[in-house]
């Protein structure tokens, strides 16, 4: 089983998998009201993810975060090419792509998850996949560890 990586707040890490933020605050990827979990199949690309939604604030006023490693069955991601997308993925507010996934998140699909590639980064070889917490296959996707994350100080959100 491959591994999906995430990073958040300390705070929240007991509810990595829920999709709870995503649900409530919409996301690139889901509307409001749609629960969606937010990995990267590489810690490097999950930390540009983190850093791109910072707005400014300085490394050390923020709270303390994680690196969440998650375990998620192969067969269960489907891979979504770039030409598969509408043609706005790009977009800093596509309507289109907060409802790219809709049709895709019904209990009949076969996939939990879905890699698809990174606004941030769209030429790299990592992914971002979209995890579906409402998904019947979830309880197989497993939270390996929950480690803390110091971020370089000459990093610049």
């Amino acid at each position: 089983m491959p591994h999906v990586y995430r990073i958040q707040t300390k705070r929240f890490a007991a509810s990595a998998l829920s999709g709870e933020g995503a649900r409530l605050y919409g996301g690139r990827w889901n509307p409001e009201g749609v629960p969606l979990v937010y990995t990267s199949t590489s810690p490097e690309l999950a930390l540009l993810e983190t850093l791109v939604h910072l707005d400014g604030t300085p490394l050390s006023d923020l709270p303390p975060y994680v690196l969440i490693t998650i375990e998620v069955p192969a067969i269960a991601i489907e891979t979504i090419a770039e030409a598969d997308l509408p043609p706005d993925w790009q977009q800093s507010a596509s309507t289109d792509l907060a409802r790219f996934l809709l049709p895709r998140l019904q209990a009949s699909n076969p996939y939990v998850g879905f890699a698809v590639p990174s606004k941030v980064f769209p030429n790299s070889p990592s992914r971002n996949v979209l995890l579906n917490p409402q998904h019947p296959l979830m309880p197989q996707v497993q939270v390996v560890s929950v480690v803390p994350l110091t971020f370089d100080e000459r990093l610049r959100p």
